[in-house]
């Protein structure tokens, strides 16, 4: 059950996307506006806006972080843009915390100038988002009935490819992350019906980890290989939560780490946000750093498509 918001104004996207088909599992892109990109994705990961907008987070070896500045920056610069992208992908933790409702009121305060592009917007969760907060702030109701219980999880289909959401939350505030059984047959089954376009998958919680001398978080990333890496239509797994940009693969499936919109856990790694261009056999990924100084920062980096 998406929630997918293509909003003038805030109250307007909440019923939009009551309105708008949230009982149905897949969301198609439809026919592309002027002045927009219809293969191009602009891919945001842990914001953690807090209610306060001068709240900020300490760095290890820099300045502390104010979130929200980072955010405005991030629309800023998405709004700016001749070409808009065709959706925007915010992958969880969009709060600061715990989740609470006046975290997400301010973070969807601040993608209004985005809403009024009329730019339609895809989330997922994270281990500091709150569920049933999230679905509040965007529905503006309770929760409605969901392809697998619980869960926020939802197909994008586009012409070139496909996006699958998931939900690897499983508790706010703590730190690992699960898809579990239900989900994950889901998975599998909705992979099988589009077998025939690339899939890429979107998901918090890391299922693989650039540090040796740690396990990834998500608990059942084997599990989760083991559904994809047979399925060849898988060509790009997204994930953040480890605030690093650190594209890497594991047997020709890319495997794509967001840097953080909002804070870095390393002094040395950029926050910011990805910038998704599709093509026929691949992608160009090119990360929008804030810190335009940094080595990364507007790199252009080409990944083909697993045979």
């Amino acid at each position: 059950m998406p929630l997918h918001c293509s909003p003038l104004f805030r109250r307007q996207f909440i019923r939009r996307s009551v309105l708008g088909g949230l009982a149905i599992l897949t969301w198609r892109q439809g026919a592309s506006a002027a002045g927009v990109d219809a293969n191009r994705w602009a891919l945001l990961s842990d914001p953690h806006i807090a209610a306060d907008p001068a709240a900020t987070r300490p760095v290890a070896n820099a300045a502390a972080v104010n979130m929200t500045e980072h955010l405005r920056v991030t629309v800023a610069e998405l709004t700016a843009r001749d070409t808009r992208p065709v959706g925007l992908i915010v992958n969880g933790d969009c709060p600061f915390d715990v989740g609470l409702p006046a975290d997400y009121t301010q973070f969807l305060e601040l993608l209004k100038p985005i809403a009024e592009l009329k730019v339609p917007m895809h989330f997922t969760l994270g281990n500091h988002d709150h569920r049933e907060n999230f679905w509040a702030a965007l529905t503006d109701q309770a929760a409605l009935p969901r392809p697998v219980e619980g869960k926020q999880i939802s197909v994008i289909e586009t012409p070139l490819a496909n996006w699958f959401l998931l939900d690897s939350l499983e508790k706010t505030k703590a730190t690992p992350g699960v898809l579990g059984e239900a989900q994950r047959t889901w998975l599998a089954k909705a992979l099988d019906e589009r077998a025939n376009k690339p899939a890429l998958l979107m998901v918090h919680h890391n299922p693989v980890s650039s540090d040796p001398a740690k396990s990834s978080g998500l608990t059942d990333s084997e599990e989760l290989f083991q559904v994809i890496m047979p399925r060849k239509q898988v060509k790009a797994v997204f994930f953040g939560h480890t605030h690093r940009w650190d594209p890497t693969q594991r047997e020709g499936l890319h495997l794509v780490n967001l840097p953080a919109v909002a804070y870095p856990f390393g002094a040395n790694q950029p926050t910011g946000w990805v910038d998704c261009q599709l093509a026929e056999n691949g992608m160009k990924l090119e990360l929008r750093a804030h810190d335009t100084a940094h080595a990364a920062h507007g790199v252009v980096r080409e990944f083909a498509w697993r045979a």
